[in-house]
């Protein structure tokens, strides 16, 4: 009887422990998203209010994929200022045969507030290729990739967190 009372015990304090301990390791792992700004002064996207608006869905994923909390409460905010967007491109024609790459490219400058001070500031530059081939020449007209840019994104939005180890 004593050793049966002295098994759920021991299993009681072992589930409450367990409980505090998820507890006190998600309210440390928690962060909020504050001001996504685009500084981006010349070029198609200055201004654009589109492309904060995608860079912070991208870092909600993210940062959710890295095993950290969203709160709207959290002390801890992450904000991003985008510095520049450009997408470079390199040709190559021999006859009919063509040859493009095109590198997109985005830089950002991450910053992590705690309790309104700045912990660590980053700047960081996410970039996605694409090779094109092709036998006639087609003008693509300049427009930006789509899969390129959220490609881009993603590996800003990792870089940021990687580099300011929230």
């Amino acid at each position: 009887m004593f050793f049966n009372l002295y098994i759920v015990d021991m299993k009681l304090f072992f589930m409450l422990i367990s409980l505090l301990f998820g507890i006190s390791v998600s309210a440390q792992q928690s962060i909020k998203i504050g001001d996504i700004k685009n500084n981006i002064v010349m070029g198609p996207l200055a201004g654009n209010r589109d492309l904060a608006f995608g860079i912070k869905n991208i870092l909600e994923e993210v940062i959710q994929e890295k095993g950290y909390d969203l709160d709207p409460q959290s002390q801890k905010i992450l904000t991003i200022d985008i510095l520049y967007f450009d997408v470079k491109s390199t040709s190559m024609q021999l006859a009919v045969y063509g040859n493009t790459v095109e590198v997109t490219e985005i830089i950002a400058q991450g910053k992590l507030l705690l309790d309104g001070k700045e912990l660590k500031t980053v700047v960081v530059k996410g970039q996605a290729k694409s090779i094109s081939t092709a036998t006639l020449i087609i003008d693509s007209g300049g427009k930006f990739s789509q899969t390129n840019v959220s490609s881009a994104l993603k590996k800003l939005c990792e870089q940021l967190i990687e580099k300011l180890k929230l």
